[in-house]
């Protein structure tokens, strides 16, 4: 009975080491709640590595700023649809409780795509940021934070939202894996939807996913962008007529490369983040995702070489350089805090952060982040000596793509929708299809009913099918999108039929 007492002992006395072991090895870099004299609540869809770098930092700022010190309290519901599902709930709920001007307990948003910061802005949620008064120069000039670029807007000109890091959309991929199926490193889209991919790429679904989305969103515009260069005007066209007429074209040439891709996907996940980590693991080949998901395991699989199994490349011609915003809540409990801490994310100590290397002077403590900075003017060679990625230089190789919002936002969350029921809901049908296509050779009728998306057309998407995922019933919307399912599952069966008849 002693010796069980004592190994029990033993037992407890070891995950009482290994659990409270972080806390003093991280002893003076973070608080606990009760020890800190300052609490900021922020929603984010970062990673752990994200919020422990700017946690850290953050505390060290305030404190020779101030002498205080601050818990950071991450709120962390998942992805950004996740995150909006949240905040539409709460700021309803506290609405109704408290009035039109209440808050819902969260001083900062951090992180996310400018599409949702757009719409929480939109339904006056956040309120001006500081920032653009006590540092105008941050904003001015050449240097200064552009108001757009690459067609993406990276602040609000109402100044409730601004981009504090750079993001680029791109596929990732195991060069093992490239080897093993007898295909070059991808350096287009197109490249996804060669059959040799057939059960080798990672897709997630883009309606659980806002950054996935959005690359399948560049996906389609970079086809009108083809045709918008490639068509001329007719006899009688105005120039709207033109771009109309290849939008349409492009639109249809966009979906059928999302249907070629996702016949080649082993899986749609519901996380993003799963994506490159099964490229790393060598369970798929290659996947669509944002840069600092391939180089976040780029580094962790680095050779003392410098190679590495697992690379990410973004298409030229086919994404364009977003941002990461930040926002103070409205109602926030700690609001000099929270604006404080805007401030810190575009000081030149929070924006080298990003990017520097683990060690190096304001660098991050223990793993490198591998993003971007926004800010122009910390591109310089003192910085980039120590940035893991010095030869990036977004504002400077900038790529050949503008985005058009014009062109495609309007039917940003239709499209996802429409991706669900024509890639994600029949799956199996769409992957018998294809491989039934490829086996045969592709024959003509059989490839264009595979092909056939005149039931999501662009003219229909941009009217009918956007206006009721927009505002419409949630029932009906879950109708239209059974029927056009069931429309796509017909379609993909009589591809199979024709292909075997080698029609």
């Amino acid at each position: 009975m002693k010796k069980f007492l004592n190994r029990k002992v033993g037992v407890i006395a070891l995950l009482m080491v290994v659990a409270f072991a972080p806390l003093v090895l991280r002893k003076g870099e973070v608080v606990s709640p009760g020890s800190a004299d300052e609490t900021l609540v922020v929603m984010t869809p970062h990673n752990e590595t994200i919020r422990r770098e700017f946690a850290e930092a953050f505390n060290a700022y305030w404190k020779a700023k101030t002498g205080k010190t601050v818990y950071v309290d991450w709120r962390t519901p998942g992805g950004t649809s996740e995150i909006r599902m949240v905040l539409d709930s709460s700021f309803k709920s506290a609405e109704e409780r408290m009035g039109p001007d209440a808050g819902i307990g969260v001083d900062v948003f951090f992180g996310g795509g400018d599409y949702i910061f757009g719409k929480m802005a939109e339904k006056g949620r956040f309120v001006k940021l500081k920032v653009f008064e006590d540092h105008k120069s941050w904003f001015e000039g050449e240097k200064g934070i552009p108001q757009t670029f690459t067609g993406e807007t990276y602040f609000d000109t109402e100044h409730r939202w601004v981009g504090v890091c750079l993001a680029r959309f791109g596929i990732c991929y195991n060069t093992d894996g490239l080897k093993r199926i007898g295909v070059d490193p991808p350096a287009t889209w197109d490249d996804l939807g060669d059959p040799k991919y057939f059960g080798h790429l990672a897709l997630a679904d883009p309606t659980k996913s806002g950054s996935v989305a959005r690359a399948f969103e560049m996906l389609v515009q970079e086809k009108i962008h083809v045709e918008l260069n490639r068509l001329k005007r007719e006899p009688g066209e105005t120039e709207a007529d033109r771009r109309a007429r290849a939008s349409r074209i492009g639109w249809a040439k966009g979906l059928n490369l999302i249907q070629r891709i996702s016949a080649n996907a082993r899986y749609f996940t519901d996380a993003a983040t799963k994506i490159p980590h099964d490229v790393a693991q060598g369970d798929a080949v290659a996947g669509m995702c944002v840069d600092f998901y391939g180089r976040t395991y780029n580094e962790k699989l680095k050779q003392p070489d410098g190679s590495s199994r697992v690379q990410w490349m973004s298409p030229a011609s086919g994404s364009s350089t977003s941002v990461d915003p930040v926002a103070v809540f409205r109602g926030a409990p700690n609001p000099e805090l929270a604006q404080a801490f805007v401030e810190f994310l575009l000081s030149e100590q929070g924006q080298v952060l990003w990017n520097k290397k683990p060690g190096s002077k304001n660098g991050p403590k223990h793993q490198a982040l591998r993003r971007l900075p926004v800010r122009p003017d910390v591109y310089t060679k003192e910085n980039l000596a120590d940035f893991t990625d010095p030869e990036v230089l977004p504002y400077v190789n900038k790529g050949e793509f503008t985005y058009e919002a014009e062109l495609t936002g309007p039917a940003f969350t239709a499209l996802r929708m429409i991706i669900r029921a024509m890639c994600i809901d029949v799956h199996d049908e769409l992957k018998s299809s294809w491989y039934t296509l490829a086996e045969n050779g592709f024959p003509p009728r059989a490839t264009a009913h595979f092909h056939d998306v005149a039931n999501v057309s662009y003219d229909r998407t941009m009217a009918e099918i956007r206006q009721q995922v927009s505002v419409g019933k949630k029932i009906d919307t879950t109708t239209m999108a059974t029927r056009l399912a069931a429309t796509f599952r017909r379609n993909y069966a009589e591809a199979a039929r024709l292909a075997r008849a080698k029609q």
